[in-house]
């Protein structure tokens, strides 16, 4: 019997039909009863017909209004809702993931958001828990040749927590935003989002937000689910413009660390 008052939103922005209808569809496969919010950032509401047939709340935006924005206007709306889960459009849920990660919050009251093990679409780890940020960090991962990263590898690796790895339990400073399943009520209490983000960086800055008010921000490696990754940042030069506007909005924010 299919039990859980949880909520989750994703934001969509003119992608693939087929991702987005698989993303939504894998609710249908999960042991919990989920209300999933699909908001559509997309120039017109074309997608609106992928989700016809599915049980989920779509709402059209009429403007791009950013990824955070997007995705409050769902938590605002979020009603006697124990969990929310923001995720990624480009995110496939595994059957068990919801229960597993529900049960694991329900016995650790002091744990405000978790995120599970994520795979690349052949089984592989995807190493997306990080360290706080350092303008050094972020410049060598994006702008150096790769050939340059080999000089560098035990401080990505050590900036990608390699050497904590991802099959323990542990608590993580910067957590991924394609899949955040967070304590609704703390959630709220934080104001969801700091729209200035219009995309890049919020994610981390939420995680800072939980830590703040004193909730613990936790990797848990016993759910899986599978992120087929569409990276814009590395495809676009408005796109890395915008990841860089927000990178100096995030360190203005919470202070500069160079190095």
């Amino acid at each position: 019997m299919k039990s859980l008052d949880s909520t989750a939103s994703i934001v969509i922005y003119d992608n693939p039909r087929n991702m987005v209808r698989n993303a939504a569809a894998s609710f249908l496969g999960t042991d919990c009863a989920v209300q999933l919010t699909i908001v559509d950032n997309s120039p017109t509401p074309a997608l609106r017909s992928v989700f016809e047939d599915l049980p989920v709340e779509y709402h059209f935006n009429d403007e791009n209004v950013g990824y955070g924005r997007g995705h409050n206007w769902a938590i605002q709306r979020v009603q006697n809702s124990k969990y929310h889960l923001i995720l990624n459009p480009d995110i496939v849920v595994s059957p068990f993931t919801i229960k597993t990660l529900t049960e694991f919050m329900d016995n650790n009251p002091d744990i405000g958001m978790v995120c599970p093990k994520v795979l690349n679409r052949d089984g592989s780890i995807q190493h997306l828990n990080k360290r706080y940020p350092t303008v050094f960090d972020l410049f060598a991962r994006r702008f150096l040749p790769k050939r340059f990263h080999v000089v560098l590898e035990k401080r990505l690796a050590m900036y990608e927590t390699r050497d904590i790895g991802y099959e323990t339990v542990h608590d993580v400073e910067f957590m991924t935003g394609c899949f955040m399943f967070c304590r609704t009520s703390v959630l709220k209490s934080v104001g969801g989002f700091d729209e200035r983000y219009f995309m890049y960086f919020e994610d981390c800055d939420l995680g800072q937000k939980f830590q703040n008010v004193g909730y613990r921000t936790v990797y848990y490696p016993h759910a899986t689910v599978t992120h087929l990754w569409e990276r814009a940042s590395h495809k676009s030069i408005k796109m890395m413009w915008v990841l860089i506007v927000n990178m100096v909005r995030y360190f203005n924010k919470w202070g500069w660390r160079f190095f």
